[in-house]
């Protein structure tokens, strides 16, 4: 869908005519102030027409934009749910194999403790220096990071993340201020906040007649 070229030219010719205005009256007096509010209406006026037009172009084109969408969300959900759902049972999995993994290191650990302390005991009653540490009698095998089948592959990485536990002590540099609230606070009377500067300034409102 495209707008029509006699629309295009209509719009093209009035906002040449109001710029064109806009940027050769002189404001120096009552006369000129008065004249700039005209085109200032005239401004505004122009606008709501344009946007009024391109509100009737658009309007069709999101509905449709609307319904494709709201079509393929619908299959789409099951399948972002799938995918959620068996990424989880995977982590799972590789966060209970990791945990055995430890338990078992945990566990040659001790062994290889105990028998360091059991030679040194022998070495002592001999009178002699006592042995290096023992090597560990059964390797550790280490989680595999990536795993592959016929249709594809699925890796897994270590990633750095975070989670706010006290507000209150997180640096200011990584704090965003929340410039919606505060305007909303000025337009609803508060006068005072704590580093900010609450100030008057002079705007225009214009209507049309």
């Amino acid at each position: 869908m495209t707008v029509p070229e006699q629309a295009v030219q209509e719009i093209s010719a009035e906002t040449n005519k109001v710029v064109q205005a806009a940027n050769t009256v002189v404001v120096d007096g009552q006369e000129g102030l008065q004249e700039a509010t005209d085109i200032l209406s005239w401004i505004a006026k122009a606008k709501k027409q344009i946007e009024e037009k391109r509100r009737f172009f658009v309007k069709p084109l999101q509905e449709q934009i609307t319904n494709i969408n709201s079509l393929f969300k619908g299959y789409m959900a099951p399948l972002e749910q799938a995918n959620k759902t068996l990424r989880g049972k995977i982590l799972a999995y590789r966060q209970e194999q990791e945990r055995k993994l430890r338990e078992e290191e945990e566990r040659l650990r001790k062994l290889q403790e105990k028998e360091q302390k059991r030679l040194e005991r022998i070495a002592k009653k001999q009178g002699v220096a006592p042995p290096p540490p023992p090597v560990m009698p059964i390797e550790v095998k280490v989680l595999a990071q990536t795993v592959r089948s016929n249709m594809g592959t699925v890796s897994a990485r270590k990633v750095w993340d975070f989670e706010i536990i006290d507000p209150d002590k997180v640096p200011n540099e990584y704090k965003i201020i929340n410039e919606k609230a505060i305007r909303a606070a000025v337009k609803a009377g508060v006068r005072s906040l704590p580093g900010v500067r609450v100030f008057q300034r002079e705007e225009l409102s214009v209507r049309t007649m």
